[in-house]
């Protein structure tokens, strides 16, 4: 499989993150005297903050602020899974460029320690996830413009929507979780299965 370059979503894909996000959020609904069913929610995790908030508050600025702070103050338990760091090594040995695309502010993404010094966050853009705009910064960032060539990783079909619109290879990372939906090129559970996708003719 020819790929020349890798975009990867942040929470929930390569840091451990999401059940942290979930709690977060429902922090600070609470605080406003909101209370969101969960199956109604963790879907929407992925969604720039303002845009969730939005969804429930009509001062969703003051939500996302509040989620972030409460999930800025849990930052020193929530790692990067296991196998990230070995995979983007065997990556870069491979000569294969990576970049994050997130939702997070500029202001959190740079308080965590990340295998990858290219990121895009929603401060970098004026039209978030599932727009495809981060996903073209990204692709200028990676140097890359032409179809194909380009993996998009993510745990959202927030990341999968762009990435099959652009037309690069769409891969759901589940982590245990269920999905029902036909839009990705491949599923996988682990970050380091996608060097097995990448030894694909």
């Amino acid at each position: 499989m020819k790929i020349e370059g890798i975009i990867f979503d942040l929470d929930g894909t390569i840091l451990n993150s999401f059940d942290f996000r979930i709690r977060a959020w429902n922090a600070a609904f609470r605080k406003f005297g909101i209370t969101p069913k969960e199956d109604e929610l963790k879907p929407l995790i992925g969604l720039p903050g303002s845009t969730l908030a939005a969804k429930y508050s009509s001062d969703p600025y003051a939500v996302e602020m509040e989620e972030e702070r409460i999930f800025s103050e849990h930052l020193p338990e929530i790692s990067l899974f296991p196998d990230v760091p070995g995979t983007f090594e065997e990556l870069r040995r491979r000569k294969i460029d990576t970049v994050i695309v997130t939702s997070s502010r500029r202001k959190l993404v740079n308080m965590i320690t990340l295998p990858t010094n290219l990121v895009v966050t929603i401060d970098d853009v004026k039209h978030g996830k599932p727009d495809t705009e981060p996903y073209v910064k990204a692709m200028q960032l990676l140097g890359i413009t032409e179809p194909g060539v380009i993996m998009v990783v993510g745990d959202a079909l927030t990341d999968m929507i762009p990435a099959r619109k652009l037309g690069n290879l769409a891969v759901l990372i589940k982590h245990g979780r269920k999905f029902d939906t036909d839009i990705p090129n491949y599923e996988i559970d682990e970050v380091s299965e996608i060097l097995s996708l990448l030894d694909l003719p």
